[in-house]
């Protein structure tokens, strides 16, 4: 009877070993691939290793497929992932750095707000890269919402007082070109003359073809009135005038509104420039 238990528990054993050794090498051909960039076999070998993994010796792997999702651009699975990797993480400042690539996503996503969320919940007291590396990330966060004194202030803290100087002249000059072009304002210039508010933004042959067309409908329905009857004038105006006048100044608002993201994106570049010039002395 003693030697057949022991011949169980023997063979259990082996068992044992040998799916141990199977998950090892299921993890070490994952790495291959993943090294050799082949995701999508990479990530279907981690989850096979998750599945059979009942010790929980590989639980880094969450971050990994997370990893993976990213750079395949499917954001919201990577959140998922993320989210689970931070969920058994022990260590604070690995936990940090998944709560950082959390919020990637989210900047992909266009999701500023849970992005910020996030980071609120973030402690202070790290080492002076993740400080500044959240002060990064926060600041991206107010730009992406339009808040940009609380970005300026934020983007402020990666540099030297000659880094913030150029930071401040990028934000009033992005400013000052905001409020040169207010959507609204442009509306109503194109309102009160028909492509106006095309030229002030910079485009002639947009607002002269918005003048030239509305005034040749205006002077059509004017003929066809003298002509004909006054009905038949308020007719021919009706069904072509307000359609183009209505899109000339709403063209000329979505001219603005172009014009004022190209410029954000501008400085949302000359930004990260400046960063990667002052890399060794910010976020190092």
């Amino acid at each position: 009877m003693l030697k057949i238990l022991f011949t169980i528990l023997f063979s259990l054993y082996l068992v044992s070993a040998a799916k141990a050794q199977d998950i090892h090498q299921l993890k070490s051909f994952a790495d291959e691939q993943f090294g050799k960039g082949n995701y999508q076999l990479a990530m279907k070998e981690y989850q096979r290793v998750l599945f059979f993994d009942k010790q929980h010796e590989y639980n880094e792997l969450y971050s990994r497929i997370a990893s993976i999702h990213y750079l395949m651009s499917d954001f919201d699975n990577a959140l998922r992932y993320y989210d689970l990797a931070i969920r058994i993480e022990n260590n604070d400042s690995i936990k940090f750095e998944l709560v950082l690539n959390k919020a990637l996503c989210n900047f992909k996503l266009n999701r500023y707000l849970e992005a910020l969320y996030e980071l609120f919940d973030l402690p202070d007291h790290f080492s002076g890269y993740l400080r500044k590396k959240k002060s990064l990330y926060m600041g991206i966060c107010y730009f992406g919402l339009s808040e940009y004194d609380n970005s300026r202030e934020y983007f402020s803290t990666l540099f030297d007082s000659t880094g913030t100087e150029k930071v401040n002249n990028l934000f009033a000059d992005f400013e000052s070109l905001s409020q040169k072009f207010r959507p609204g304002k442009v509306e109503l210039m194109s309102m009160l003359l028909p492509g106006l508010g095309q030229i002030y933004t910079g485009e002639l042959f947009s607002g002269l073809n918005s003048f030239f067309l509305i005034s040749g409908v205006t002077v059509y329905a004017v003929i066809t009135a003298v002509n004909y009857t006054l009905l038949d004038g308020l007719l021919v105006l009706s069904s072509w005038f307000y359609r183009y006048y209505s899109g000339g100044f709403t063209n000329a608002r979505n001219l603005a509104v172009q014009k004022i993201e190209n410029e954000k994106a501008r400085v949302y570049f000359e930004i990260f420039s400046l960063i990667e010039k002052n890399q060794n002395n910010t976020l190092e």
